[in-house]
């Protein structure tokens, strides 16, 4: 059972899990901060690098975690994974309607 700090009302405040457990390497704007550069975190504004990953990879990458990347599996839900997905999709401007 997950404890749903994020959730609420009925809706996962993905802003908060970016901020709470992503920001501190990919930094607020996607683009990475010094010390995520340093461990090769990946621009998420980059559409070249948006277009190469599937949103399996991505699930599977926040979830199992990847090189330095801690894993979420058991700290967010599947449903909240799921999210943090959209949201980086989000950082690719080329890619919104």
């Amino acid at each position: 059972q997950f404890n749903l700090p994020y959730v609420f009302g009925g809706k996962i405040d993905y802003k908060k899990i970016f901020k709470n457990e992503c920001q501190k390497c990919h930094e607020r704007d996607g683009k990475g901060s010094k010390r995520g550069k340093e461990l090769g975190t990946p621009d998420f504004t980059d559409h070249e690098w948006q277009t190469s990953v599937t949103d399996a990879q991505l699930i599977k990458s926040i979830t199992n975690g990847k090189k330095k990347m801690p894993k979420q599996e058991g700290r967010l839900s599947p449903e909240e994974i799921k999210e943090m997905v959209r949201y980086v999709r989000m950082f690719d401007k080329k890619r919104r309607r």
